[in-house]
């Protein structure tokens, strides 16, 4: 769901607590795929904590020869909140290094797709963790451009959230992954306070 409040300039700020909505339409990212991309088949995956959006294809970006790792990506909207786990919705390992942690993110991953056609700022939480996986942020399909991660170890920290501008349209890749291959359950949950409310 979105709130009315206007986005602040450049910074991120926080969200307000988790959101209660079982699932939005998911935005389709495929208008905003990377430069010499092309549309890959999206997987849409609900799960009993929330519905996903419609299927929306995610289309391929990031450098040449990568964008194919980004084509399954679960699309994510703003008010989403799904019950996931790397078991079933991860990939096998495919990236362990990312430029913005030092840990070694070894486990499965979940990879999601985020698009809005407006102007936000989103804050994603990752809760209810019962192994240590952390929640990263890549504005293209490659870990090395990973922009912000939020990676606490599960014995100092319970819940993981990032917080980001996203301006219309663009193609954000939120990615849940394993410290030390750590697997497991989790909530992901999706709140957006948007430059003007979405129809």
């Amino acid at each position: 769901m979105t709130h009315g409040s206007a986005v602040p300039g450049s910074t991120a700020s926080g969200g307000s607590g988790p959101s209660d909505a079982g699932g939005s339409e998911a935005a389709n990212p495929t208008s905003a795929a990377g430069a010499g991309g092309s549309a890959g088949d999206g997987s849409n995956q609900p799960s009993e904590g929330g519905t996903a959006g419609s299927a929306a294809s995610v289309g391929y970006a990031g450098s040449a020869g990568a964008g194919h790792q980004c084509a399954a990506a679960i699309p994510l909207a703003c008010g989403d909140r799904f019950n996931h786990s790397t078991l079933t919705e991860g990939r096998e390992n495919t990236w362990s290094l990312y430029s913005s942690t030092q840990r070694a993110e070894s486990g499965r991953e979940t990879l999601y797709a985020f698009s809005n056609p407006v102007g936000c700022v989103v804050t994603v939480r990752l809760s209810n963790l019962h192994t240590d996986l952390d929640l990263l942020l890549a504005p293209r399909c490659d870990s090395i451009s990973s922009s912000t991660a939020s990676s606490t170890p599960l014995d100092l920290q319970t819940d993981e959230i990032l917080n980001w501008v996203s301006r219309g349209d663009e193609l954000w890749y939120v990615v849940v992954d394993g410290y030390a291959g750590a697997e497991g359950s989790y909530t992901l949950e999706v709140m957006c306070a948007c430059l003007t409310e979405q129809r």
